[in-house]
């Protein structure tokens, strides 16, 4: 007599498929977490080695005055903290450095699109895009302290068209990139030039918009910072340029210090954001 055992039952001496399936998946998980802690652990000793042997070269040297030192440097925060000054140029430079970044994403992830998806116009324009993205931006930032004045206004100009390019230039390859035959099969398969558009283009350039993105974020960053070296009253670049005037090198170190936070924190806030919209290529992991 032939008996067949029901899915999950014994498969042999005190192991069940069920069970099997179990372990092997806490197996997994745990040592997914043994290979994160290791990756921070090894990333946290080269940290607290570079600070310490930063701190060690300060104060055995005479290099001081052109290296300073972290404790001079924390020392420096505390002192821009309690005099207020700290936070409201961190502020300034976030909000200036979202507006630009938002602003040059929407404005070269839009044409990206249209001269994308319309390559005949796109191939018509592209000789004049090149040559305006080949223009020095640093050097247009003294015509934005004319055209715009002083503070806010050219710090989100110039961050803007920095992120725009490399955003329009990601979105547009991505559309150069796709698969002419399965653009071909959905319309004959019924699909209109917008549904084609948005069923297969978009999702297929979506990948190459965050990596535009990527590349653009600490762009707006750096071109906020430019803008507040140029003309300012406020922001981490007008703080870092007014402690460099002073040869406050503890003060140059310390806004920078603080301007590699605000980048890393961006640029991990759109790394979850990419995870979850890309979920589904395997890409955003």
């Amino acid at each position: 007599m032939v008996v067949v055992e029901e899915r999950g039952a014994s498969v042999g001496p005190g192991v069940s498929a069920g069970g099997k399936s179990a372990d092997d998946g806490l197996f997994r998980t745990h040592r997914a977490t043994s290979a994160w802690i290791g990756t921070v652990s090894i990333r946290l000793l080269l940290l607290i080695s570079l600070v310490g042997g930063w701190e060690l070269v300060g104060t055995f040297t005479e290099w001081e005055l052109w290296i300073s030192q972290p404790s001079a440097v924390w020392e420096q925060l505390l002192a821009w903290h309690r005099a207020g000054i700290l936070w409201d140029g961190l502020v300034s430079t976030l909000w200036a450095t979202l507006l630009g970044f938002v602003l040059g994403s929407a404005v070269g992830g839009i044409a990206g699109l249209l001269l994308g998806s319309m390559r005949r116009i796109g191939e018509l324009l592209e000789p004049f895009v090149l040559a305006a993205y080949s223009i020095p931006k640093i050097a247009l930032a003294p015509l934005f302290v004319l055209w715009f004045g002083i503070d806010l206004l050219p710090k989100v100009m110039l961050a803007a068209i920095l992120v725009g390019f490399l955003v329009f230039f990601s979105v547009y390859q991505g559309f150069k990139t796709i698969d002419q035959q399965l653009m071909a099969i959905t319309r004959v398969m019924g699909a209109g030039h917008y549904m084609t558009l948005r069923k297969v283009a978009l999702p297929y350039s979506s990948a190459w918009m965050f990596t535009g993105l990527k590349m653009g974020l600490p762009y707006a960053l750096i071109g906020v910072v430019v803008g507040e070296f140029m003309a300012a009253t406020s922001g981490l670049g007008y703080m870092i340029k007014n402690a460099s005037a002073l040869f406050n090198t503890d003060g140059v170190f310390a806004g920078l210090a603080v301007l590699m936070l605000v980048s890393t924190f961006l640029s991990s806030g759109l790394a979850v954001v990419e995870k979850r919209v890309l979920h589904w290529s395997g890409r955003g992991i």
